[in-house]
């Protein structure tokens, strides 16, 4: 493992007064997860900018927020500091700031990554915030950075410990993402952190690299975004926009539609269908939707589709749902943690574990 030194000198600030060393992290050796276009795209956009003119104008904005964006890497040092340079414009009364906006840190390798600590982002700063923490041990440790999930990260620089050794993080346990489409709730509003939206919680008990397509207000079914998910490789789909279709015949025109674009391209695929987690206790229309929903799951198994599994929304947070949200709609931290134990049961049998 090299030292922060040994790296390219264009890419190290000189010490600040803490004795911090600051790289830019896009252009750095650690792992940046979760941006399908990187490459082409130069940013922490989670779409393909080429093709921004297809996007509604609500992708279009949102795909510059970096919900389910993780940075990993390993290191010695013992304190860890972050200077970013953000849009920061979601200020939402529901959702607590430092999970729109912040960036939370997770301890550990594979699939026993903690909750460490978190950066805090106060409302007098949204354009730009530096924070510093303790990493609170000796020796090689690996860190992961949950990134901000309703905000766009311009520049991040991550500073450590001059003298201190960078390197590498573990591999994940699958060699492909598991993508999720859906609406704010797919987006992580309103988890109290990042880490805790549920995607990030199924990506630590999977150890999977996680693709996050949440759109608050926006997943309403296009083609363009079924032919972009197709044209993916990945391990698994988690399919969820019923929040955000006008209607169940809306729902109607475009669900099955939209499915068949992903399995026409990716045959084996394991995709997982999901009605919307429900509080209401089943009215009709959150029926109607359900119904819709499920009839995409029985008209795959009808056509012999052994990779498609359907969770309930109306089962999700069972008699807890009093407990489950910010809102009426938006889960809290319990909620998602409802949501990420259902979805759990599918992917086990989704990735055969």
């Amino acid at each position: 493992m090299p030292k922060l030194t040994e790296l390219d000198k264009n890419f190290l600030s000189a010490p600040d007064s803490q004795g911090l060393v600051y790289f830019d992290a896009f252009s750095s050796p650690v792992r940046i997860s979760g941006l399908p276009w990187r490459e082409t795209n130069g940013n922490y956009h989670r779409m393909d900018d080429r093709l921004a003119d297809s996007y509604n104008e609500g992708v279009r904005t949102l795909s510059a927020n970096t919900a389910g964006v993780q940075i990993s890497f390993t290191t010695d040092s013992k304190r860890i500091g972050v200077k970013v340079d953000a849009e920061c414009n979601n200020f939402m009364p529901h959702m607590a700031h430092n999970s729109s906006s912040g960036i939370d840190i997770y301890l550990g390798g594979g699939r026993n990554k903690k909750f460490h600590r978190t950066f805090f982002v106060y409302m007098n700063e949204p354009d730009h915030y530096e924070d510093t923490r303790e990493l609170d041990s000796c020796g090689t440790k690996e860190v992961t950075l949950n990134l901000p999930l309703y905000c766009g990260v311009k520049r991040l620089l991550i500073g450590l410990d001059e003298g201190s050794k960078i390197g590498t993080p573990s591999p994940f346990d699958y060699d492909r993402p598991v993508l999720f489409y859906g609406s704010s709730i797919t987006q992580g509003a309103c988890a109290s952190r990042p880490g805790l939206a549920y995607f990030n919680v199924l990506g630590r008990r999977f150890n999977f690299e996680v693709v996050n397509m949440g759109f608050s207000g926006s997943a309403r079914g296009e083609s363009v975004m079924a032919e972009q998910i197709a044209s993916l490789p990945l391990q698994a789909f988690v399919f969820d926009y019923d929040h955000n279709a006008d209607s169940p015949e809306y729902l109607e025109k475009t669900h099955r539609a939209f499915f068949e674009t992903v399995r026409r391209a990716q045959p084996d695929l394991p995709i997982i269908i999901v009605s919307k987690a429900d509080v209401s206790g089943g009215n009709e229309e959150t029926a109607r939707r359900r119904d819709v929903i499920r009839k995409t799951y029985e008209y795959a198994l009808l056509r012999g589709d052994a990779k498609v599994w359907f969770v309930d929304g109306m089962k999700i947070y069972g008699d807890d749902a009093e407990n489950c949200t910010v809102d009426g709609v938006h889960p809290n931290d319990i909620g998602f943690r409802h949501m990420a134990d259902a979805i759990e049961h599918a992917l086990r049998e989704a990735l055969c574990e």
